[in-house]
């Protein structure tokens, strides 16, 4: 229980009122010394660490990917011109042939017996000829005499009529001899015809090769009647190939003949070809989804036979290259320092780049556009300007006085907590 000293103490209202005081007071410095700490914290420079890669001497390539097929660089589809029974297959996928090799036989006897037919018929029509050509001559020779006999006589004899009757036998003749010649012309055509048959039941090849393959049986019937049916595939060689392969619209002006290709295989997947671009098409394939394309062939070298028709392949196209160019890695092209805290990140990780418009990459000899990169000079970044030149990506080429191979270049930075 207060005392009455303690009582009157708190009722005296001079008191209270200085208490009040002092703790405004304290409460009105706290508030300031609070937002000042957080003034001061947002304003400090903040601290950062760098992340650098160095210059480099190296060679650089630009490449478009394009997919496509081997195939032989000459082929040919061989079959059969007459029908008939195969009486013969005398190869098989694989073989090497020469040109003029019989592959097959087909059962010719119905050809020769046609042969031997013609052959009598021509005999037959060329005795004909021989005894129309006798009745042409004595035809001739009447009419002659009768001829002779009428201006002899000055027209008395003979007759008007007789003489208009040999002149008529006359032509008759002349005509038997023409039709017996135009006979004889016709069956040495159908011998000629039939001949060609008969070497045709020899199917052979026209070109040296290699068997790609058979689609022939011994038994087998041919019918040539509408279509003549394809027996054998013959590649001339496959030490040589082709890469035929389709090519976008935006990318077919930066493909010229000669460039170098690199492509690959899914039976070899560790192991890189080489080839060389040998042809460019003008004419555009058929679109797709609107989408045009121009096909290009590839030379390809396969002396050791690893590739083979069919094969799909993924090519690379080099369309730009350097050697022994300067270069950088390409993300230290993208990156701008954060100096103020407003700008930085609010992550911990590496700070983000910030894009620059897309430059044009030269031919690896003259540069094409002014660019930018940052290094570390005194522990703060300093900006340096360059040209730049081509790029694959990874890798860009810049042409700069002030940046020598080994020379430490910004790709990143991260501000420390």
């Amino acid at each position: 229980m207060q005392t009455t000293e303690e009582i009157l103490q708190t009722l005296n209202p001079k008191r209270n009122y200085k208490k009040l005081i002092t703790l405004l007071t304290a409460t009105l410095l706290g508030i300031l010394l609070f937002g000042g700490l957080i003034f001061w914290w947002q304003n400090k420079a903040p601290n950062y660490s760098y992340t650098t890669q160095e210059a480099t001497l190296g060679d650089i390539s630009t490449s478009i990917s394009a997919n496509g097929t081997l195939s032989p660089t000459h082929e040919v589809s061989i079959g059969s011109v007459i029908s008939g029974i195969v009486l013969e297959v005398l190869v098989d996928v694989n073989d090497k042939v020469s040109k003029g090799q019989v592959l097959a036989k087909i059962d010719s006897e119905s050809i020769e017996q046609d042969l031997y037919r013609y052959e009598a018929q021509l005999q037959s029509a060329k005795a004909q000829l021989k005894s129309s050509k006798v009745a042409l001559e004595e035809k001739q020779w009447q009419y002659k005499q009768l001829q002779t006999l009428f201006k002899t006589t000055n027209g008395k004899t003979p007759s008007k009529l007789d003489l208009q009757t040999a002149k008529t036998a006359y032509n008759a003749a002349i005509s038997e001899v023409e039709i017996r010649q135009a006979s004889i012309k016709e069956i040495e055509t159908a011998i000629r015809s039939t001949q060609v048959d008969l070497k045709n039941a020899h199917i052979t090849t026209p070109i040296d090769g290699v068997v790609l393959s058979r689609s022939i049986e011994v038994g087998q019937s041919v019918a040539a009647s509408f279509q003549a049916p394809e027996f054998f595939i013959i590649a001339e060689s496959l030490e040589e190939m082709e890469l035929n392969v389709s090519i976008s619209e935006a990318d077919i002006g930066k493909v010229k003949v000669g460039q170098n290709v690199k492509f690959s295989v899914d039976s070899y997947p560790q192991k890189t070809f080489e080839a060389i671009v040998d042809r460019v098409n003008f004419g555009a394939s058929e679109s797709t989804d609107n989408i045009v394309s121009y096909e290009a062939r590839i030379y390809v070298s396969n002396q050791d036979l690893l590739l083979k028709p069919g094969m799909s392949a993924t090519a690379d196209i080099v369309t730009d290259s350097a050697k022994n160019a300067l270069l950088v890695p390409s993300s230290a092209l993208y990156f701008t320092p954060q100096t103020k805290r407003k700008d930085s990140t609010k992550t911990s990780g590496l700070s983000s780049f910030s894009i620059r418009p897309t430059r044009t990459r030269g031919d690896g000899s003259k540069p094409k556009a002014n660019s930018s990169i940052w290094v570390l000079e005194k522990g703060a970044p300093k900006e340096i300007t360059i040209e730049v030149g081509i790029s694959d990506g990874t890798l860009t080429q810049i042409f700069s006085d002030s940046i020598k191979p080994g020379m430490s270049v910004i790709v990143a930075q991260k501000e420390e907590k």
